[in-house]
């Protein structure tokens, strides 16, 4: 229990610095370089997670959640070690310069003239000025921070770089055992070199001995670094032989690269290295026998189907099959090599040993527990977690167990049970960062000529093309990966010079007063999970059960349940709901409840938690709007209201592997605290309405002036935050009948405002908002998302907007299609009816009648078919034809269609077919014909038609 003592509102400051003006647009800059490689944050090299703030959002968030009143911007990016250490004054206004100067050949750092901020901690009297003004502001004693849903820990890591007392929770153990290192031993231990990386090394040479009869290899001289591997299948027509090869590149480089040339004789399949530029002519290295899911058989030309494919993998009908070789020579240089008999005599010693070795037959043998279809690697035949692995990998991950085990009893016997225990857990670490890139589904990178890592789309399928590293050789291997994570360690250790420790536990976040005392916190930092974007508990069980067979002994209160608890996750997974999901609540619905109430459950703690003063700082990230609604309500529920809100960019823009695309690049700081204890009255929603629209109005209008770089789609998710604050401040919401309105209604209305700023900013067309409802949604859509893919949520909304239900026109209008939780935005050559078909003996073909635009007509029902069917003839027809077309439907004088043409020139990618057609569309005669004014739109550089006899 803390002994803080219990603040008295007099005793704390009545705003803090969150709640004030920021100065975001460096803050945002130095969050941008903070993400690119090798420049983020040593706790994130100590492990794979799975989500991970930049570290200036990060100190943002801690520093002025806790300091009083306002800060001076120069202030703060001083002690945020942001800009040059001799600037007294405009540092933000010099960060924003230097980010739009070009760099030079420096490095980054060279280019702002100031150290990575990452690397850089205050100094002893910034400490000390800092401390005495936190002292003063909350009754003479620092402020204590809690992170209820650490994650690996940054947060409060940066709270006690800067002497601020911190307390982390975290239910996942994966990320618990980084706690432990970055948190605990990291300031209590201390450095562990050399000492670890001379257990290090023992632990290496042992497991080499071990695992080198398994790496045969044809030349002495040559030691094998990784190898690229797939499936080899018999064909279900002529029984021969298949490799699950889609391409059989091994690595490019500037001059060709180096490829696999197969050779199929007698429906057998073996390798041959070649380089590509010496290769036949006749050969392409992107023809391999795999297409998408199914696989052409090279023999016969019979093609196998997913399901059958799917099926001799999921029953063991295969071979594993090495097909090219990474190595390196006896003078260091590497190269490449095919697959041969060696290796595949490496694979069947290690297949004899796991089938007769009794103490592997149980080793990582507990289930895989995945719910989502897509995700699940059992679907492949992979029911233990042993089986992502193949034989070979799963005897090196066994070795390097056994040695880590052998040195085991002589590290703890000489040093003290925390130091000792400091090192076993980041050694382990580096075994499971180590396992992190030697699995079935680790996919061949063939742009780097060796693997990738698991989860480089955070998911578990199954790869095809593989990777099995040799971890005994240097590079890549168990050395390398230890580099990293001791190097990390240490980095960890310089960062924190005389501090103390955070306060760690591993519970339920929805439980901490059974930890902490009430009113013991008096700044909450929340990063809390996001929503159905990444399941935690389920992708981490990967490391789990290796990182339990090392450390169950060293700790047993992280390790002590088969797989990581995935009841007590705040996620919103479906797939979990399946079975008890009926007509009344969808599955979906579910998990929203689910997710809703185990934030409300952390929130309340929180509130429990918080002194009388304190502040909660909410940092979210989502595109969906339900992720918002759920997170708002819960909040609300849980006693607290939004006093501030600041968009932070503190995303990669182009991340990959959340669910449905609905992570946005930047985040919003919900800034909240305690609600009135009395019960609030109801407030009217059409009191709030019109106020609502223009909160989430001049938000967006804001960001535009200021040139604040950020998307289009996330301006319209930063206007959610003063929306929420605006709904929040009048909650309870209800209509005139009584019936609550949620946060949803409010953020739909904000979206609504925002599209219109946009529209008027960005859109220069006039009459747009004369045309039809399908149209103006389609060109709204290009517009703020710069792409065809939208999430459904998202384009749902916008329709709603636009004043269209995009639910009920996708079957007549086949606008739009489905691809998992995105909506895929439809062109011509998707709608519109084949003229020339149409004109023929085929009319009544078919194929054509599942095409809702019939170009033969005259006058169509939305503007948009005028518009597509346009492009068909042109694209179909030619110029001439497509003049005709024109002339005949008198389109010189529609204002609908010269507005949606112009437009759709607006919006388009330069690159997109759609728009190139439409340039030679109002080019050359039909141009002439058109004569729409288009002096506002930059077409210099695109190819155009002159003449009616062009581009036929």
């Amino acid at each position: 229990m803390s002994e803080k003592s219990f603040l008295d509102e007099a005793e704390v400051p009545e705003n803090v610095a969150i709640e004030s003006q920021l100065p975001l647009n460096a803050i945002d800059i130095e969050s941008q370089k903070d993400m690119e490689s090798g420049r983020y944050h040593a706790l994130r090299s100590l492990h794979k997670w799975f989500a991970a703030r930049p570290t200036p959002a990060v100190r943002l968030a801690v520093l002025a959640s806790v300091y009083p009143g306002e800060i001076d911007s120069d202030e703060l990016l001083r002690l945020m070690k942001i800009g040059p250490k001799e600037m007294d004054t405009g540092i933000a206004d010099y960060v924003e310069e230097k980010f739009t100067e070009k760099k030079g050949n420096g490095t980054l750092d060279d280019h702002y003239d100031y150290p990575n901020p990452n690397t850089q901690s205050p100094t002893e009297a910034e400490i000390k000025n800092l401390q005495s003004k936190l002292r003063e502001a909350w009754g003479g004693e620092l402020p204590t921070i809690l992170d209820p849903t650490t994650g690996r820990g940054i947060i409060p890591f940066e709270a006690i770089r800067y002497g601020i007392p911190a307390k982390a929770n975290e239910l996942n153990p994966v990320p618990s055992l980084i706690l432990k290192a970055g948190l605990e031993y990291a300031p209590e231990v201390g450095s562990l070199d050399p000492a670890i990386r001379e257990w290090r090394d023992k632990i290496l040479d042992t497991a080499r001995e071990n695992i080198e009869p398994y790496y045969p290899t044809e030349d002495p001289g040559r030691q094998i670094l990784n190898s690229a591997m797939t499936y080899v299948i018999q064909c279900e027509s002529c029984g021969g032989e298949i490799p699950l090869v889609s391409k059989w590149w091994l690595n490019k480089d500037s001059d060709g690269g180096d490829a696999i040339l197969p050779v199929y004789e007698d429906g057998e399949v073996r390798y041959t290295y070649t380089r590509v530029e010496d290769a036949p002519d006749t050969y392409d290295p992107e023809d391999g026998p795999l297409r998408g899911e199914s696989a052409e058989c090279p023999h016969c030309d019979v093609v196998n189907e997913q399901e059958d494919v799917q099926e001799k993998i999921h029953d063991g009908d295969f071979e594993f099959s090495i097909y090219g070789v990474n190595y390196e020579t006896s003078t260091g240089e590497r190269k490449y090599r095919a697959g041969n008999e060696y290796d595949q005599k490496g694979m069947e010693k290690a297949k004899q040993r796991v089938e007769s070795d009794f103490d592997l037959l149980t080793f990582l043998s507990e289930p895989v527990d995945v719910s989502s279809r897509i995700s699940d690697p059992s679907s492949y035949g992979m029911h233990e977690w042993r089986d992502i692995f193949t034989p070979r990998q799963l005897v090196v991950q066994y070795e390097f167990l056994q040695a880590f085990e052998e040195y085991k009893p002589k590290i703890t016997d000489e040093y003290e049970e925390q130091r000792a225990t400091a090192i076993l857990t980041v050694l382990s670490l580096a075994a499971s960062r180590a396992m992190n890139y030697n699995s079935r589904l680790n996919q061949w990178r063939d742009s780097r000529g060796y693997g990738s890592h698991i989860f480089t789309d955070n998911n578990l399928i199954m790869k095809k093309m593989s990777v099995d590293n040799n971890l005994s050789a240097p590079r890549r291997g168990y050395r390398k990966h230890s580099e990293h994570v001791i190097d990390a360690y240490e980095k960890l250790v310089n960062y924190l010079p005389d501090t103390n420790s955070a306060e760690v536990v591993s519970m339920d976040a929805g439980q901490l007063t059974t930890e902490f005392e009430s009113g013991s916190v008096d700044a909450a930092i929340v990063d809390p999970p996001y929503y159905s974007s990444i399941m935690y508990a389920e992708l981490s069980d990967v490391f789990y059960v290796t990182q339990k067979e090392y450390l169950e002994d060293i700790h047993p209160d992280i390790y002590s349940s088969s797989l990581t608890d995935k009841d007590n996750e705040a996620v919103a997974n479906p797939y979990r709901f399946e079975e008890i999901a009926d007509d009344e609540q969808s599955k979906d619905d579910l998990a929203d409840q689910h997710y809703e109430s185990k934030m409300e459950e952390i929130f309340a703690e929180v509130q429990k938690l918080l002194s009388s003063g304190g502040v909660m700082t909410v940092m979210f990230t989502h595109r969906e709007m339900d992720a918002w609604d759920t997170l708002t309500s819960a909040l609300i529920s849980a006693g607290f209201t939004i006093t501030a809100t600041h968009p932070i960019k503190t995303e990669m823009s182009d991340r990959i592997g959340v669910q449905g695309k609905a992570s946005a690049d930047s985040s919003i700081f919900l800034v909240a605290r305690k609600q009135d204890t009395e019960s609030p009255e109801r407030t009217l929603w059409e009191d709030v309405q019109d106020g609502i629209r223009q909160a989430a109005r001049n938000q967006a209008e804001e960001i535009l002036d200021s040139g604040y770089n950020i998307s289009k789609t996330d301006t319209a998710i930063a206007a959610y935050g003063p929306t929420l604050q605006k709904y929040a401040e009048a909650f309870p919401v209800v209509n005139k009948k009584g019936e609550e309105i949620r946060p949803r209604e409010a953020l739909s209305q904000a979206r609504e405002a925002v599209t219109g700023v946009l529209a008027e900013r960005f859109l220069k067309t006039e009459g747009l908002e004369q045309l039809d409802s399908l149209t103006r949604w389609y060109i709204l859509s290009w517009l703020i998302y710069e792409n065809d893919t939208i999430p459904y949520d998202e384009a749902r909304q916008l329709g709603v907007a636009a004043n269209v239900d995009i639910d009920n026109i996708k079957r007549t209008t086949k606008i739009w299609g489905k691809s998992q939780k995105d909506i895929v935005l439809k062109d011509h050559t998707d709608r519109v009816q084949d003229i020339v078909l149409l004109k023929s003996d085929s009319a009544d073909n078919p194929s054509s009648r599942k095409y809702p635009v019939d170009p033969t007509d005259t006058r169509f029902t939305y503007t948009i078919d005028t518009v597509h069917g346009a492009i068909h003839v042109y694209e179909r027809e030619g110029p001439r034809s497509a003049w005709e077309w024109l002339s005949d439907r008198d389109l010189k004088s529609n204002q609908e269609f010269e507005a949606t043409v112009t437009a759709l020139l607006e919006v388009l990618p330069t690159d997109s077919d759609m728009r190139e057609v439409l340039v030679n569309l109002v080019s050359g005669e039909t141009g002439d014909y058109l004569d729409i004014n288009l002096d506002h739109i930059d077409m210099s550089g695109e190819d155009r038609q002159t003449e009616l006899g062009d581009h036929q």
